[in-house]
């Protein structure tokens, strides 16, 4: 009975990891419909002011949107907060051309100083 509960607990963790991996937050939904249209004005409006403003390697503008939400944790997962971080890349037009999301797990952490380590803000 007990090896039943290791297999049915590994299969419960094995679904809810391939769950998550297809779900889109609001954030990747919305940039998806926006891209190649939107200016930054409207995407301002939708998703609220960068937290930074930097320049990609052709000088074209990029915005960094950073969302942070803490993770309790449970008996499979550690406590610590999920960190995902948005670039994204507008034209000379200011329309947006393409985002990048990138996530971290900050395990342990509720409070991180910095979202993505080793990349700036």
């Amino acid at each position: 009975m007990t090896h039943l509960r290791h297999i049915l607990g590994l299969m419960a963790i094995a679904i809810n990891v391939v769950a998550c991996s297809h779900l889109q937050t609001k954030e990747g939904a919305y940039l998806d419909s926006a891209k190649g249209r939107a200016t930054q004005t409207e995407v301002k409006q939708a998703l609220g002011a960068p937290k930074a403003v930097r320049k990609g390697e052709e000088g074209e503008g990029v915005w960094v949107y950073e969302f942070r939400e803490q993770q309790s944790g449970n008996r499979y997962t550690p406590p610590g907060t999920w960190c995902e971080e948005y670039l994204l890349t507008f034209d000379d037009k200011a329309v947006l051309q393409k985002w990048k999301q990138v996530s971290h797990f900050h395990g342990g952490e509720l409070m991180p100083t910095e979202c993505i380590p080793g990349i700036e803000p």
